[in-house]
C-alpha cells in the first residue's frame, strides 16, 4: 500500500471526525458539553458565521476572477479580436500530409466568412427559389 494511499485513508477519517465533533458543538446544549468535560468553546455564532464567510469569500473569488478576465479582455469590436502578435497563420507552402498531426494555426477572418455567410447568399443567388 502506498503511502499516498494511508495518508488520503487517515485524512478521510479525520474529516468525518472533525464533522461529528462540528456537528456535536452546534446541537448539544452548554450543560451537555460541560457535563462530558468540555468547558472551553467557542461561541455558538461562529458556527454560522465561518460557513457564511466561506461561502461568501468563495462567491467573492468566482466573481472576482471573471471581472479580472473582463478587464483584461479586448472591446468587441477591436481588431486585436481578429489578428495580434499571437496570431499564426497557416503556411501553404510547407506540406504536413506526412508528419503525423497538423500545427494549430488560426484561420483568416475571410475565410471564415466565406464559409458562414458567402455559401448562403451563393445558394439564394443560384439556386431557384421553391414555387408552390
Amino acid at each position: 500500500m502506498k503511502s499516498i494511499e494511508i495518508y488520503g485513508f487517515i485524512g478521510w477519517i479525520a474529516s468525518y471526525i472533525v464533522f461529528v465533533v462540528y456537528l456535536a458543538w452546534v446541537f448539544l446544549p452548554e450543560s451537555a458539553l460541560h457535563s462530558l468535560g468540555i468547558h472551553y468553546f467557542p461561541q455558538k455564532y461562529w458556527a454560522l458565521a465561518i460557513p457564511s464567510f466561506f461561502v461568501a469569500t468563495i462567491f467573492t473569488v468566482i466573481t472576482g476572477y471573471a471581472a479580472l478576465n473582463y478587464c483584461f479582455c479586448n472591446h468587441f469590436n477591436s481588431y486585436e479580436n481578429i489578428e495580434d502578435k499571437y496570431t499564426r497563420l497557416h503556411n501553404l507552402k510547407k506540406t504536413e500530409l506526412h508528419e503525423g498531426l497538423p500545427e494549430v494555426y488560426d484561420i483568416p477572418i475571410n475565410v471564415v466568412n466565406n464559409v458562414l455567410y458567402w455559401q448562403k447568399e451563393m445558394i439564394e443567388k443560384y439556386l431557384p427559389k421553391h414555387q408552390d
